[in-house]
């Protein structure tokens, strides 16, 4: 009889477990965002809404430290962030998006594309523009915020949640 009983349970421990797991893996892997970026190109305003968000660990330009590469865009680039072996693809092909370099001195360097990169626009931010409720080596979290208009760029507002996807050395 013991046996019998062990033998009931056993599916419905099995299907715990798997739930269990589903529950982890899901939330060890996020990468979601919801905000937007608007930008007055010279072809007219363009709003970029970010959905996904990714972080990517890779040296500094110059072969510096090892520094977090915020990833935002539109489309999913798992895929193309994955693939990626050096610092030259980790921001994972975005046409509309954006990244955000964490750790890389005293600013925020951040790059903002849309229309498939026919946009581009480069600059840097105080620190404060990002408020981060999760800041560790494997997952930052949190808001980006700030106005760049005045001076020719992007003005930013989103919430994010990124996972580490890739580290790569060189």
């Amino acid at each position: 009889m013991h046996h019998r009983r062990s033998a009931c349970l056993g599916p419905l421990a099995r299907v715990l477990v798997v739930a269990a797991l589903v529950v982890t893996a899901t939330a060890i892997v996020v990468a979601s965002a919801k905000g937007t970026a608007n930008y007055k190109s010279k072809k007219g305003p363009v709003t970029v809404t970010f959905k996904h968000a990714y972080l990517v660990k890779q040296p500094e330009m110059g072969g510096g430290k090892a520094i977090r590469r915020l990833v935002l865009s539109v489309e999913d680039v798992t895929a193309a962030l994955k693939a990626c072996k050096t610092s030259m693809c980790t921001d994972g092909g975005i046409g509309d998006g954006m990244t955000v370099d964490f750790d890389s001195g005293a600013r925020l360097n951040y790059w903002f594309v849309a229309n498939d990169q026919l946009v581009q626009y480069s600059g840097t931010v105080e620190p404060s523009a990002a408020k981060l409720t999760t800041d560790t080596p494997a997952r930052v979290a949190g808001t980006l915020k700030f106005d760049a208009a005045g001076a020719g760029g992007p003005t930013v507002d989103v919430t994010f949640d990124a996972s580490l996807v890739l580290e790569v050395a060189k």
